[in-house]
């Protein structure tokens, strides 16, 4: 079967698809595949001999339906390629109007991770959703990473307060033009020189010019874009608790912490 025919196959029925993605679960009888998906027994063989005849399903001794290796892989595939239609489609304004050009290749393979995320939007009648959220996601963390290519006294301020305060380990990238405005701060204010040689504070600075903002707490992802004129959009952020969402957030933090090097204040 030809590359066309097994994409065909895979991708272009509903029904083929979703029985692809109820047997990733195990092997299935034909009756829980159909109680499952809500067709009949006639309807879902016609189907799953089609995906048979592709060498993507086989039937058991047990008359059971299973994926082969190659079926498998080409389920995995498609869960990953659907989860990322939905995530750019849902918030298509978004995708469209920010700049994603630092999300290395890998991880926007993976886009599909945010499928469980939310969209934050301010209002006219809540202006600050999105800056009012973000604050009280740094005040309920137990940990802290965050990417921060934009500069930000509340924020500065937060985790001043997380650091010293709550005692929870905190680590931040920053650009070096973010950098200049922190250590402006600090040889000022007595309070930050304090939380900065805390051991439970950890700072990086990168020579790359980040177009992300993330943060990361121990159960919340926070990722917010810059438009494509340069400037940083404090009104739209995507937020998820999803499992998968913080893994790729993980993925993300530790790709730009490699770009960074570790800063010691002096004062």
């Amino acid at each position: 079967m030809t590359k066309q025919k097994t994409l065909h196959l895979a991708a272009c029925s509903d029904l083929r698809r979703d029985l692809m993605i109820q047997l990733q679960e195990g092997k299935k009888p034909l009756s829980e595949l159909r109680d499952a998906l809500g067709v009949s027994s006639t309807t879902a063989i016609h189907a799953l001999r089609d995906l048979e005849k592709g060498n993507l399903i086989y039937q058991d001794e047990a008359r059971d339906y299973a994926l082969t290796k190659i079926g498998e892989i080409i389920s995995l595939k498609l869960v990953g390629f659907i989860n990322a239609i939905d995530v750019l489609k849902k918030y298509e304004s978004f995708w469209l109007e920010h700049d994603h050009s630092d999300i290395p290749l890998p991880l926007l393979e993976k886009i599909g991770d945010l499928s469980n995320s939310t969209l934050l939007m301010d209002t006219p009648t809540d202006t600050f959703k999105s800056h009012t959220t973000f604050i009280q996601v740094l005040e309920q963390a137990n940990e802290v990473k965050g990417i921060y290519p934009i500069f930000n006294l509340e924020y500065l301020t937060t985790i001043a307060e997380l650091v010293k305060g709550k005692r929870i380990d905190v680590e931040i990238i920053v650009t070096n033009e973010v950098l200049d405005s922190i250590e402006g701060v600090v040889e000022t204010e007595e309070t930050f020189k304090a939380v900065f040689s805390e051991p439970n504070f950890a700072l990086f600075a990168t020579d790359t010019e980040m177009k992300i903002a993330l943060t990361l707490t121990d159960s919340v992802l926070y990722l917010g874009l810059f438009a494509h004129n340069g400037i940083y959009d404090y009104n739209k952020a995507l937020i998820s608790d999803d499992e998968k969402a913080l893994s790729w957030g993980r993925e993300l933090y530790m790709h730009c912490r490699k770009l960074s090097n570790a800063v010691a204040l002096e004062f």
